[in-house]
């Protein structure tokens, strides 16, 4: 019954939306006095609200940077005393990342790889 439901109420959106009688009916609704009066409601609720939503947005961010900063710290302190478990020479542990100490773009090979310039066709 609700597949019912949801499919009728699909229905009746396409043919608001696709048909001209639909967009015209539409039209009709968005110019009704009742809709822009809630329209202006919502428009200055949200003035309202968007100081406040704004702060705590900043503020979510600011930890978020703090976060990822001190998480970046730990990594490179990490990297830096040598307490890595790598026990390839240098190879990357996770499949396909490169070894950020080889400073390769890729995860194997010697050669370090510019993205700027073309690589040579490996084809003979």
């Amino acid at each position: 019954m609700v597949k019912k439901m949801a499919f009728l109420a699909g229905v009746g959106v396409g043919y608001l939306v696709g048909s001209k009688a639909g967009r015209e009916k539409i039209k009709s609704l968005w110019n009704d006095p009742k809709v822009q009066d809630t329209v202006n409601q919502g428009t200055e609720w949200a003035k309202q609200k968007a100081p406040g939503i704004q702060d705590k947005v900043t503020e979510a961010a600011k930890d978020a940077a703090a976060s990822a900063k001190d998480a970046a710290a730990q990594a490179k302190d990490s990297m830096s005393s040598g307490s890595s478990k790598n026990s390839g020479g240098g190879a990357s542990s996770v499949a396909g990342t490169a070894n950020p100490a080889d400073h390769s773009h890729t995860s194997g090979g010697g050669t370090t790889m510019d993205p700027a310039r073309p690589q040579p066709d490996g084809r003979p």
